[in-house]
């Protein structure tokens, strides 16, 4: 079983682990960590939720439940979609589209984010996933669906079908850039996706969201009737990658019918944190509705890194119980997620980790089957558990071994060695 199957089987029950959000305050679950010191800041957008990107505890919530238009917040699931198509090579970053009529202004609203493609311009996959990263166009996001899937309308099934394997159910699309009110997903649904996305995907943050601008075009994207003058620079959309240290993504959106928008991540040392705001209010993109949605993202962020840490404990290597009866004589054993701990930087000069897995067990085992835990704990109280599973399916020996086996077995027991 890779790593990828397993991060996915474990994803529900590990991201909703942790902290319980109730009223927007945060309370110590059993065997949670307890709460900061300090509360979160009041912002102004109707949903929220504030996650570590390596555990998936959740930090903070207000109203995470809530539907809301996620505006080009879109693009990042059509991004992963796209990550997928490179990773099973029936895409690559280097391949060239020619860009259709169909996915220019002004089919698609000129007053809306675009990084101005033209007709018959031929463009790489990867400069498009910038565009669309970036700048936030959304002639790259209908130009990468034609050419996966052929329509906007079939990308966003494949969109659909994908949130749906990560084990994602209130995320739901119409089309891959966010223009249209249709598309729905939740603050808690999306900030899982955005740390799934992080996790299956983590060169999308050096190739894409940390890049400050975009040169776009250059001279090999030039028509025949196309020939602009000098350098084109696009900047990043996203304030915070630009000005907030640590910042090296996501993605910024806004439309009438959902407000202001913002996924961001920032790293300080092992620690990452994802924030969603959804339904950020104020007029004018220039003003207040865009400089309100930075500020709450520094807020929630300079928030997360004053109350919180994530600690990676030393364990020493992981144990390879016997496998009796098994075609292998040992079980490999594999973290179902991160072996790290969220906690309140007051616990963190106490937290401390132990393995609890057998010495011995019977095959036949299948891989993913859960063998032991991980157990984070600190001033007796337990933080996080974190699974350990066999990391390969071991089936049952031939007779030989089931017959060899039985005999050891039995004196190893006879003799207290079991």
């Amino acid at each position: 079983m890779t790593l990828t199957t397993m991060f996915k089987k474990a994803t529900r029950a590990a991201l909703l682990a942790g902290l319980i959000i109730a009223g927007g305050r945060l309370f110590a679950a059993p065997g949670a960590a307890a709460s900061p010191e300090r509360s979160a800041p009041a912002v102004g957008a109707r949903a929220v939720v504030v996650l570590d990107q390596a555990t998936g505890t959740l930090l903070y919530g207000k109203n995470p439940d809530l539907v809301i238009p996620p505006a080009s917040l879109t693009k990042l699931i059509a991004l992963h979609v796209v990550y997928e198509e490179i990773a099973a090579g029936r895409l690559s970053e280097d391949e060239i589209v020619t860009i259709d009529k169909r996915d220019c202004s002004p089919y698609i609203p000129y007053g809306s984010s675009l990084m101005y493609l033209r007709p018959g311009m031929r463009v790489s996959v990867l400069d498009l996933m910038r565009g669309a990263a970036v700048v936030s166009g959304n002639d790259a996001a209908f130009a990468l669906a034609r050419r996966v899937s052929g329509s906007n309308e079939a990308f966003a099934a494949r969109m659909n079908a994908s949130v749906r394997a990560l084990g994602l159910r209130d995320l739901y699309f119409v089309e891959p850039s966010g223009l249209s009110e249709l598309n729905r997903v939740t603050a808690r649904g999306y900030a899982e996706f955005c740390r799934l996305y992080l996790t299956l995907h983590p060169q999308a943050i050096t190739e894409l969201h940390s890049l400050h601008y975009i040169e776009f075009p250059r001279p090999e994207h030039f028509t025949a009737d196309y020939h602009p003058t000098g350098r084109i620079i696009q900047y990043n959309r996203n304030n915070l990658v630009l000005s907030y240290p640590g910042c090296d993504g996501l993605k910024t959106g806004y439309i009438i019918e959902s407000g202001y928008n913002l996924a961001a991540t920032a790293l300080r040392g092992d620690t990452r944190f994802v924030i969603v705001t959804l339904g950020g209010t104020g007029e004018g993109s220039a003003g207040g509705g865009t400089a309100q949605r930075s500020h709450d993202g520094v807020a929630l962020l300079d928030w997360a890194f004053a109350s919180f840490v994530t600690l990676k404990p030393a364990l020493g290597a992981l144990p390879n119980p016997r496998a009796w009866f098994g075609a292998s004589s040992r079980v490999e054993l594999a973290p179902a997620s991160a072996l790290a701990v969220t906690l309140p930087r007051s616990l963190a000069a106490s937290v401390q980790a132990r393995i609890d897995a057998p010495s011995a067990l019977d095959a036949p085992l299948a891989a993913g089957d859960r063998v032991g835990e991980v157990v984070y704990y600190a001033k007796g109280q337990v933080i996080r558990r974190v699974d350990l599973v066999a990391a390969d399916a071991i089936p049952r020996g031939n007779i030989f071994v089931l017959i060899r086996d039985a005999f050891a077995k039995f004196f190893s027991r006879l003799f207290g060695l079991a």
